[in-house]
């Protein structure tokens, strides 16, 4: 074959294999990425619970999805993992009263304050119990900081504050300054009381702490709860988890001859110490028990050169089913949160396999259980790995996707935590788009979605949200706070044909390229 010749059919081959990779690449886009969402938010999947009618649906559509795109097993064998929960719906007390000297203070369940359990038990009962004020419920020496020094709490009821002091003070010089670190997510907040012996934990709920309205908490807390069943029955947690609202909280405090405001200005000091309110209070909390099955769902598309290591894409398939007490629409949907998530890997996962040459890495599609109830899918996985944890080289987590439109930036939840940032920073350039820290770190979102799970093990992984500079001029970080206070964890999150696509489809793209360029490398990208 004459020199001509052969360099014409090499120009044809790298010319196809560029083609190859924008066609690929272009199966992400707003059809698509709709088609899953409009499937997987439909009322016909009852909103996607664990372990009933919805998940059954969810499964059946994933793996049927994971099969045409061409998907394999990861074990060889099958797409599922099964993971054993405990269900357990309490029945509270319609009221409870906080009791002392002066009088009392009346609690009404659901409007003001929730309380859940653990412990696998029919019945757990609160004696009369007397409450001490924690602060914020936080032990940590490497911020010289513990609220419970110098009180014993064991068998006592302890009421603390969401978020940590460096939010209520702004000082930058207190844990992370705004910026919410794990000391101020709920879940520690539990984990600490349950190890300083506390009987049970009240947190003071505040949307601008918490981030989110009251109703928030009472549809995640009122109804079915779930959890990994440890051998003690999870009997080394608090009897109960509760949350109140401020409202309520500033009434308790004033029985106690207290004041709520001033009281928490002293506790975001060094100097806090925690006291008894003298009051009181008792309740029961009845569990009807069932032991279900749910299922995170692994396809893998096989690397050449390094098929033995891994680019995880995860998203959530679940979210909080229906109330039937609740009258017309009943099913919380969650097109947003996050149907959006799994259409974006199941087309990243789409992309990938049209792609000529393969990747030199394998690509894996992992498609989460009950993140909704504690990222219970996520700490499953990373406990039970079926793909080797040392074997995975990234993990990039989408949920709730850009709903609000293009943007001119990007951000990094967690920025900051790993190597992986200057992989968005070199794709989000060519976008024209300037990476920035999560414009809300007081909300403490790094810590509420699967990837910290996979962080928390020693995983490189990565979050990113839209950003807030329009390239339209929409006020998006307005958008943003309405859609959360109107349809986060809402039956409202439903499919809206106004949404405006172009910024997931952008963002998902860029994902992609992201998996796409860690996937053909022979680096190991670390954490910071």
């Amino acid at each position: 074959m004459k020199l001509k010749s052969i360099l014409s059919l090499l120009f044809f081959i790298i010319a196809c294999s560029q083609n190859n990779f924008e066609d690929a690449r272009n199966l992400i886009n707003e059809n698509n990425l709709v088609n899953h969402i409009k499937v997987l938010a439909s009322d016909e999947f009852l909103g996607r619970s664990p372990g009933h009618e919805g998940e059954e649906k969810t499964i059946n559509y994933l793996i049927e999805q994971y099969k045409k795109i061409g998907l394999k097993p990861a074990d060889g064998k099958k797409f599922i993992q099964e993971i054993n929960l405990v269900e357990l719906t309490p029945s509270v007390n319609p009221k409870i009263n906080i009791q002392g000297r002066n009088g009392k203070v009346e609690l009404k369940y659901a409007d003001d304050f929730v309380a859940i359990t653990r412990r696998v038990a029919e019945e757990i009962k609160i004696e009369p119990t007397e409450i001490i004020f924690a602060g914020y419920g936080i032990n940590a020496p490497e911020y010289n900081w513990n609220d419970f020094k110098d009180i014993d709490v064991k068998d006592k009821i302890v009421i603390v504050m969401v978020n940590d002091p460096g939010f209520a003070t702004k000082d930058t010089t207190l844990f992370n300054g705004k910026a919410m670190t794990y000391y101020g997510r709920w879940t520690y907040k539990y984990e600490e009381a349950a190890r300083q012996g506390a009987a049970g934990v009240f947190i003071i709920h505040e949307t601008d702490a918490a981030s989110y309205p009251w109703e928030v908490v009472k549809n995640g807390r009122v109804g079915p709860q779930y959890f990994i069943e440890e051998k003690d029955k999870n009997f080394s947690r608090c009897k109960f988890e509760g949350w109140i609202t401020f409202e309520k909280a500033k009434q308790i405090f004033n029985l106690a001859g207290l004041n709520l405001d001033d009281e928490l200005k002293k506790a975001a000091s060094r100097n806090f110490k925690a006291k008894s309110l003298g009051l009181t209070t008792s309740f029961t909390i009845k569990n009807k028990i069932e032991h279900i099955k749910t299922r995170n769902v692994l396809g893998v598309l096989p690397g050449t050169e390094l098929s033995d290591e891994y680019i995880f894409y995860m998203a959530h398939w679940d979210h909080l089913g229906y109330d039937q007490s609740l009258k017309g629409d009943n099913i919380f949907n969650g097109a947003r949160d996050n149907a959006s998530g799994v259409a974006g890997i199941l087309q990243i996962a789409e992309a990938f396999s049209k792609l000529n040459p393969k990747p030199k890495r394998s690509i894996a599609i992992l498609s989460l259980a009950a993140e909704e109830q504690g990222l219970l899918g996520s700490e499953y996985y990373v406990k039970n790995p079926i793909i080797p944890l040392n074997k995975i080289i990234a993990a990039i987590n989408l949920d709730g996707l850009n709903i609000f439109g293009r943007t001119k930036d990007i951000s990094i939840l967690g920025y900051g935590q790993t190597e992986l940032d200057n992989y968005i920073k070199e794709e989000a350039q060519k976008l024209g788009k300037i990476v920035k820290p999560d414009p809300n770190p007081e909300s403490g979102g790094y810590f509420r979605s699967d990837h910290y799970n996979f962080f928390k093990a020693g995983i490189p992984a990565i979050y990113i949200r839209h950003g807030v500079e329009s390239v339209d001029g929409k006020n998006i970080q307005k958008l943003s706070r309405e859609w959360n206070k109107n349809h986060y964890h809402k039956v409202t999150d439903e499919y809206n044909s106004q949404w405006d696509l172009s910024g997931m489809v952008e963002e998902v793209q860029m994902l992609f390229d992201i998996g796409y360029k860690l996937s053909n490398e022979k680096t190991y990208p670390k954490i910071k």
